[in-house]
């Protein structure tokens, strides 16, 4: 997969694809259903596939105090993207130039003029330009005018209980920690990558020594114990682990962390990029009145994720 971070300036040969336009944080079920219609519609045209999406997200530029939000880091997404049969990736930088266009100046610069695109497939509810002043209805009849093909996408989802696959819906199910019914909607477990760091190193001094990630932008499930799965850099298999996700209220720390405990290992990781995939959730966050009692129920935690693994 080739990826452009830029809409202006390019090459013949990397225009004239069929895209996909949105956000796809988290290349969830329905972003999977945008892009497989774009995909068939390129293979008609014998057209490349292409990804539009903004960086930053639209979101943060207009909110950078608010809380973190995003579902996969654009790691993750890059390495996913390939397997949906993605050909290129257009990063359209999202500053204040194009924070001004209006949904006419959008079509015309960006997708005909910047990109060169045949076809674009969105979500029927897509909104863009200015305040949000263009919709389908404006993308198709612009985009027509200008000899771009447009198919609107209507909400897949589950059935009428569960509503839409959404990234909003999988973010509440991940603050309930309810991992399972995200792991539905996005068609894999949810995965926190990054690279480890040094922490206070007590787990090692209490006989669970970590690998600590940060969140960063990424949303905050609920705080607690995790049955996890680890993914070291270079490495296909998922090493079964156990994570703590929290603030680690018994020992005073700050900041929420991953900590994760990866089961009959014991390798320096220090520095590297590792991924880490929800299970299922095992309790909430608690604390305790001595550091005792807390490897205590650390043992306990760890026999419980053994047995879900079918280890001893």
């Amino acid at each position: 997969m080739k990826t452009l971070q830029t809409y202006s300036g390019l090459s013949p040969s990397d225009k004239g694809a069929v895209i996909a336009l949105g956000n796809f944080d988290g290349l969830h079920r329905g972003h999977q259903a945008v892009i497989a219609e774009a995909k068939a519609i390129a293979d008609d045209l014998g057209a490349p596939l292409g990804i539009g999406l903004f960086r930053p997200h639209p979101y943060r530029y207009f909110k950078s105090d608010a809380p973190p939000f995003r579902l996969m880091s654009a790691a993750a997404r890059a390495e996913i993207m390939p397997s949906l049969g993605v050909e290129r990736l257009y990063e359209i930088p999202f500053d204040e130039d194009l924070r001004e266009m209006d949904d006419v100046e959008f079509v015309e610069r960006v997708l005909h003029q910047g990109l060169g695109i045949k076809h674009v497939v969105v979500g029927e509810d897509y909104g863009f330009g200015k305040n949000r002043c263009g919709n389908v209805e404006s993308l198709t009849r612009l985009c027509g005018e200008r000899g771009i093909g447009v198919t609107p996408m209507k909400p897949v989802g589950l059935h009428a209980l569960y509503g839409k696959y959404g990234s909003t819906e999988i973010r509440k199910a991940l603050q309930q920690g309810d991992v399972f019914h995200a792991a539905h909607m996005l068609s894999r477990p949810w995965i926190v990558d990054g690279i480890v760091q040094k922490g206070q190193q007590l787990g090692r001094t209490l006989g669970f020594p970590t690998a600590n990630l940060p969140l960063g932008d990424l949303v905050v499930p609920k705080l607690g114990i995790y049955c996890v799965e680890t993914r070291l850099e270079g490495e296909d298999v998922w090493r079964p682990s156990i994570a703590s996700l929290g603030t680690r209220p018994t020992v005073g720390g700050e900041g929420v962390l991953l900590e994760t405990f990866i089961f009959d290992f014991d390798q320096d990781i220090y520095g590297q990029h590792i991924q880490v995939r929800f299970r299922s959730f095992i309790r909430g966050e608690e604390k305790f009145d001595s550091l005792e009692a807390l490897t205590a129920q650390m043992k306990k935690d760890e026999a419980g994720a053994r047995s879900l693994f079918g280890i001893a």
